[in-house]
């Protein structure tokens, strides 16, 4: 029999529980290690040209450009509060003429992507300012995207760390920001995003999906990439305008059972594709969650989710999903559902 002294046990606890914490850190920040391309910002960023007019920009979450809250543009004439007032509130000494000229960071020096873009189109797009800051959790340098003062700008736009989307997002919120920023596409299911997508809060950009990302080492990992390769898979979330919100959807299918069959355990029906919603069906229905990059909300409302909503009735192995039924049983449960109501039915009088 091999005997342990408490204080020898408590003490391999500690060590084996330190390790699991020091691994699920170490796992954190390779988890937030993605660079975003060039071409992907592009693609997105300039479809918002003329919200971005006259907005004094940050980004946020770009420690590999700068660790400290700093301009990397700004036109001239702008005069921001952090060029006046110094750390304790009291105006500073300043050259008031030097204050008013133009900053504009060389294209060459500048490493982030986001910046990068935002720079090179600057004059263009007639931005007013645009401001950089990051946090690297491996070294704890940097400023923490939750203590910027955010009173100083209008629009965040950036690539946060994955695995604080929710705080992100929240701290968005909190401080009236309008955002146009990158997550997981798996964050549509986050109870907190989906509500903010279901109160019409915010909403997904244009891009189906980024084409890929870069690598800490370099490595490309593209959303097809032939080498096999497992990308990411992610949307843009926003809450600047988008014209799909405005955009009705056209429904060419008319309902009938045999083409939409009901939930087993709630009351409604299930579509297949999001183009195949009919136009007369007066219930609730779950729909794919491609249907948000169609959605309109004067056209829908959207009930909730599929896994939040209330069930009918509840059976072992239900895992609180959406059921299809066949024959009165529970048939299949389908892919996470959004479920919608119609608020423009059209009657077929025939």
């Amino acid at each position: 029999m091999l005997i342990f002294k408490i204080s020898q046990i408590k003490k391999g606890v500690n060590k084996n529980m330190g390790t699991k914490q020091s691994l699920y850190k170490a796992n954190k920040i390779k988890d937030d290690e993605f660079f975003t391309l060039y071409e992907d910002i592009a693609n997105e960023v300039s479809l918002y040209k003329k919200q971005l007019k006259g907005r004094r920009i940050l980004c946020p979450c770009d420690w590999d450009e700068s660790y400290n809250e700093e301009i990397v543009y700004k036109e001239e004439g702008f005069v921001g509060p952090s060029n006046l007032l110094d750390t304790g509130g009291t105006i500073k000494k300043i050259n008031i003429k030097a204050s008013k000229e133009k900053i504009e960071k060389e294209l060459a020096l500048i490493k982030c992507n986001f910046v990068k873009f935002l720079v090179a189109h600057a004059d263009a797009y007639g931005i007013t300012s645009i401001s950089v800051s990051g946090y690297n959790p491996a070294t704890g340098k940097g400023v923490k995207f939750q203590d910027i003062d955010y009173s100083k700008y209008d629009l965040v736009i950036t690539n946060p760390p994955f695995s604080q989307f929710r705080e992100f997002i929240d701290t968005m919120f909190k401080n009236d920001m309008q955002f146009l920023v990158i997550g997981p596409l798996t964050a549509i299911t986050y109870k907190e995003i989906f509500n903010f997508i279901k109160n019409n809060k915010m909403w997904l950009g244009y891009a189906k999906q980024l084409s890929g990302f870069r690598l800490l080492d370099g490595t490309l990992v593209l959303s097809k990439n032939p080498e096999g390769s497992v990308p990411r898979a992610c949307k843009w979330y926003t809450n600047l305008d988008v014209t799909y919100r405005h955009d009705k959807m056209i429904l060419t299918e008319n309902y009938s059972p045999e083409k939409y069959p009901n939930y087993y355990n709630y009351n409604g029906i299930n579509v297949d594709k999001t183009n195949k919603i009919p136009y007369d069906y007066d219930g609730k229905m779950g729909v794919p969650v491609t249907f948000l990059t169609k959605y309109n909300p004067e056209q829908f409302q959207i009930i909730g989710k599929g896994v939040q909503v209330e069930k009918t009735v509840r059976f072992k192995g239900d895992k609180a999903t959406l059921w299809i039924e066949k024959d009165g049983k529970p048939y299949k449960a389908p892919f996470e559902r959004i479920l919608i109501k119609n608020k423009e039915l059209i009657k077929n009088d025939k």
